[in-house]
């Protein structure tokens, strides 16, 4: 069918993190070849909609996660950080707030 290779990337955890074709990439140590005769485009999503790894190698074939495992990853995921707007309605409210404890000070600083 076609004179390439395709490849996988795998992280420490068996996720699938990078798909890969030889016509365009040349695998490292590690890399796993799961077509030794591919045709030259192999870059298929390895992420879903949240921007996690959606797939895993495991008893050595690609495979989907359960939606129970996706969940809980997201669980442990750190807030996002406050936008732009979040920190400017932040400071405001900071201000007002030692603006206020000014005056029921008498007005001194």
């Amino acid at each position: 069918m076609g004179e390439y290779k395709h490849y996988i990337r795998i992280n420490e955890n068996s996720l699938i993190i990078k798909r890969f074709s030889s016509a365009f990439e040349q695998p490292e140590g590690g890399d796993i070849c799961v077509n030794e005769d591919g045709g030259r485009h192999y870059n298929d999503p390895v992420t879903n909609e949240r921007g996690q790894y959606d797939r895993q190698w495991i008893y050595e074939e690609d495979g989907p996660r359960s939606q129970t495992d996706l969940d809980a990853e997201w669980d442990t995921r750190p807030p996002a950080p406050p936008t732009p707007e979040q920190v400017s309605e932040q400071r405001i409210a900071d201000l007002e707030m030692a603006i206020a404890d000014i005056f029921a000070n008498g007005g001194v600083i």
